[in-house]
C-alpha cells in the first residue's frame, strides 16, 4: 500500500495554481510532505483513543476503530530481534545508526517485549528498586521478566536462585509500531523545469485512502511556509468538507 508522491505533488501544484496562491518548489514540498505524513500518522492514535470511548459496530467494515487499526497495521513490526547492546542495555531501533539492518525501521511505539517468547512486564525504575528490596511479593523470573526503558534502550531483568537481579541480553524480541518511511519527490532539470524522476523518488507509505488528506494537509502547511494564509484556509475547509462527505 502506498500513495504516489508524484500524484500528490501534481495535485498540490494544480490546486495552488487554481487558487492563484503561488508556486511550491520541490524542496518546499519534500520538507512539508513528510511533516504532513507524520501528522496524519500520529492522528491515528488520537482517533483510536476517541473511538474506544464509543461502542463498537458489529460490522467490521463499518467500524471506525477497525478502519483506523487497519491503517496502523501497515506499520506494525512483529518479532524483531533486539541484539545491539551497550553494556547491559539493549538498544531500540530508533535510527539506523545503532547497527540494525536497513530493513529495521525507526520505532514509534513499543507494544511488547519478550524473552524466549515470554512476555516481559514494563516497570518503572522506582518499582524495580522496590522489587530489589523485596517490597513487592511478585518478583521477576525467567518466565516472567521485567524491563525498564531508559530513553532509547531497555534493561531486562530476572531474579536468579541467589536472589540477585540478573540482566537478560539474549533472545530478546519485540513488537512495535514504526514510523512511516520518509517520502521524497525526486526530479531532474530539463530546459529549466523540474521533471519527476521515479527512480530516485519514494512514495508516501500511508493507506491509499489518505491521498486527499495528504494533499490538503500539505496545502495547509504550504500556506504558512510561503506566507499565503488564504491557501491554508482554503485547504483546511476543503479537507473538512471531504472528511464529512466520507463519513456520511
Amino acid at each position: 500500500m502506498a500513495v504516489s508522491v508524484d500524484t500528490v505533488y501534481q495535485r498540490v501544484l494544480a490546486l495552488a495554481n487554481k487558487e492563484q496562491r503561488g508556486y511550491i518548489t520541490p524542496q518546499e514540498f519534500n520538507l512539508i510532505a513528510n511533516q504532513a505524513q507524520l501528522q496524519i500518522f500520529e492522528g491515528y492514535f488520537n482517533d483510536i483513543n476517541q473511538f474506544l470511548r464509543n461502542p463498537g459496530n458489529n460490522s467490521a467494515t463499518a467500524d471506525s476503530l477497525d478502519y483506523v487499526e487497519d491503517k496502523i497495521s501497515i506499520f506494525q513490526e512483529v518479532d524483531v530481534p533486539l541484539n545491539i547492546l551497550s553494556g547491559a542495555k539493549i538498544l531500540l531501533p530508533i535510527n539506523n545508526l545503532v547497527g540494525y539492518p536497513g530493513t529495521v525501521k525507526d520505532i514509534y511505539k513499543l507494544e511488547e517485549v519478550r524473552h524466549n517468547n515470554n512476555a516481559c512486564a514494563q516497570v518503572t525504575q522506582q518499582k524495580l528498586n522496590y522489587m530489589r528490596k523485596g517490597v513487592f511479593a511478585a518478583q521477576p523470573t525467567v518466565e516472567h521478566p521485567v524491563y525498564i526503558r531508559t530513553n532509547n534502550a531497555l534493561l531486562v531483568y530476572h531474579l536468579n536462585a541467589a536472589g540477585g537481579f540478573v540482566p537478560l541480553i539474549n533472545n530478546i524480541t519485540c513488537d512495535y509500531v514504526r514510523k512511516p518511511i520518509t517520502s521524497h519527490w525526486d526530479y531532474v532539470v530539463v530546459n529549466g523545469k523540474a521533471l519527476y524522476n521515479a527512480n530516485g523518488s519514494t512514495d508516501f507509505e500511508l493507506h491509499p485512502s489518505e491521498e486527499s488528506a495528504l494533499v490538503y494537509k500539505i496545502l495547509e502547511l504550504s500556506g504558512v511556509v510561503i506566507n499565503k494564509p488564504g491557501l491554508s484556509s482554503y485547504a483546511k475547509t476543503e479537507h473538512v468538507e471531504t472528511e464529512n462527505k466520507r463519513k456520511i
